[in-house]
């Protein structure tokens, strides 16, 4: 198979695990929301961002011994079986154990991914054309998906988002499968905690990842408490909030390939970021002064806040992977590790919040916490 056909496969692995993810992430907080508290709720999203942590310091170990591939397939198997029950089994408590191992598995299933396309990268030249491609293709999805929640979801049932998201994984086990060599890379390159160390030797690798952090960070408090925000405090519906939300990731359709095209050849990264982080502050203040249900207004701001995510996104992983190979395991895994910490700090950030004020206050504090990423952009370009 050559590479071209490769890499499309690749773009295509993508496009159905966004597609996955695109359906879940904002429906999980509003399914186990029905049997816990706001409290517990918070403290479930922690717990299973630390077993996130946990998978991917085990990842170096798995590649080393298992290979990419077959490891990538068992989580892949692991994370449809999980899906599954939390459709249909009527027991809460085993919906909530699944659902802290569902947020146990999704850097280390993107963490697989990496591997794949770095596999088909050759250039440092090209890191951020094929890294925009990559996100192009899943946001197609994660525009996408949404939609069907108008039509999966009644009156709280979503047992269908569910089969829905393990059917895709199905369907993405053969293209995995059959479509990638198993690499194993050798045990004196990947060692758990090496990663951590090559971050902090090289300043401007932790300042990227810091800027990782941020972005997750804002990617946290929009997952866990947009759609409550949106559902409990502001009154909207389910379809009005599945029709807003691929408006909402449209600019991730937009502006990534092109913004992932520039920094290769003209501007650089550091441009890009500045701008996606004033544009995501400026937007993301605005938020708490809507008050009403009025679809367009909320839809509009939303819009504009992903502007500035979709910049952020693809200039920092553009930089990050023109730094490093296939090979550099223990400093992808690191990076990757990035948004599990996030998604232990978020929640205990933004719980006192929403205990003392309301759903709308931790977008406050978003804005005002994430402008503070520029201090944090690299301060050598990669252009």
């Amino acid at each position: 198979m050559n590479s071209k056909r490769r890499l499309g496969l690749v773009y295509f692995a993508g496009f159905l695990m966004a597609g996955h993810f695109a359906l879940i992430s904002y429906v999980n907080s509003s399914l186990v929301g029905q049997f816990v508290g706001l409290s517990t709720l918070n403290i479930l999203y922690i717990v299973g961002s630390l077993l996130d942590i946990v998978l991917l310091l085990l990842a170096p170990f798995l590649l080393r011994r298992y290979g990419n591939i077959l490891s990538f397939l068992f989580f892949i198997a692991l994370e449809t079986l999980v899906i599954l029950g939390m459709g249909f089994l009527a027991s809460p408590s085993m919906i909530i154990f699944l659902f802290i191992i569902q947020l146990g598995l999704g850097s280390v299933l993107y963490f697989w991914l990496d591997l794949c396309l770095e596999q088909e990268t050759k250039s440092e030249n090209t890191t951020g054309n094929k890294r925009g491609g990559l996100l192009t293709f899943a946001n197609i999805a994660w525009v996408l998906s949404p939609l069907t929640l108008t039509f999966l979801i009644v009156q709280n049932d979503f047992s269908r988002v569910y089969f829905l998201a393990g059917l895709i994984l199905i369907i993405l086990l053969p293209v995995v499968g059959f479509s990638f060599k198993n690499i194993k890379t050798s045990t004196a390159k990947i060692k758990v905690f090496s990663g951590f160390k090559l971050l902090w030797e090289e300043k401007d690798q932790l300042r990227i990842a810091s800027v990782q952090f941020f972005l997750n960070f804002f990617y946290s408090c929009m997952v866990i408490y947009l759609p409550l925000l949106l559902s409990k405090e502001i009154g909207f519906s389910w379809e009005k909030i599945g029709l807003m939300l691929p408006i909402m990731l449209l600019p991730f359709l937009i502006f990534q390939w092109p913004a992932g095209f520039l920094a290769d050849k003209k501007f650089g990264e550091k441009e890009i970021l500045i701008a996606g982080f004033l544009i995501i502050s400026i937007t993301t203040f605005c938020i708490p002064f809507i008050s009403t249900p009025i679809f367009w207004i909320w839809a509009v701001v939303l819009f504009g806040t992903r502007i500035g995510a979709s910049l952020v996104e693809i200039a920092s992983e553009s930089y990050f992977f023109k730094h490093v190979k296939e090979k550099d395991v223990s400093e992808i895994s690191a990076f990757r590790m990035i948004r599990s910490f996030s998604y232990v700090l978020a929640p205990i950030v933004a719980l006192p919040i929403v205990y003392y004020f309301s759903y709308s206050a931790v977008f406050f504090f978003l804005a005002f916490f994430i402008i503070f990423g520029i201090f944090f952009i690299p301060k050598v370009d990669t252009k």
